[in-house]
């Protein structure tokens, strides 16, 4: 075969690839919007804006968002642009966002679809906290979350990045799972 012939096959290979890498998360999301949509809906809300209690009635986080849809079947709740503020104790608020969500029946599971962005904002001598990563999961009760895709870390003197994450809001511990690298600038 000939060069460029070669070339040809590997470059359409490679798209190929890459389509089917791209293709698996739309499937995913297409596959949980179809059960939704078959599941049928009991009520949804525009605009929503909710605060989850712990059952000692303390706030567990503040939920806001487009839409939210509960389903018939499960009590299950799907969200649109899920923005989800934690405050864990004075000085630790984390705000997390997402494309999509999911929240389960009991309120103790929370998957974030698609982009999500962490932030914690910076308060007195702790400084700013970013995370950007996909398809997360949160336990509101333990506090902690976890993905297995690639997270990128940016604080005001370190940068990281690795695949896979494990944060822990109430200890404020951030674990990079595999793969990971960074830069620290001294102050």
């Amino acid at each position: 075969m000939k060069l460029p012939s070669l070339f040809l096959i590997a470059l359409l290979s490679l798209a190929a690839a890459i389509g089917f890498w791209l293709a698996r998360d739309a499937d995913e999301r297409r596959r949980v919007l179809e059960e939704a949509a078959t599941e049928g809906t009991d009520f949804f809300l525009e605009q929503y804006a909710a605060i989850h209690m712990d059952p000692l009635g303390e706030p567990r986080y503040q939920l806001r968002g487009q839409r939210m849809e509960q389903r018939q079947a499960d009590g299950s709740r799907w969200l649109e642009t899920p923005v989800l503020i934690l405050r864990y104790s004075p000085g630790a608020t984390w705000t997390l966002r997402s494309e999509q969500g999911w929240i389960s029946p009991a309120g103790d599971e929370v998957k974030l679809l698609g982009e999500v962005h962490i932030h914690r904002a910076a308060e007195g001598e702790r400084g700013p906290i970013t995370i950007t990563t996909r398809d997360t999961t949160l336990w509101p009760g333990p506090r902690q979350a976890v993905t297995d895709a690639p997270a990128h870390l940016r604080t005001t003197y370190q940068e990281a990045e690795g695949l896979g994450l494990f944060l822990d809001l109430r200890h404020e511990i951030l674990e990079l799972k595999r793969d990971a690298r960074g830069v620290y600038v001294p102050h």
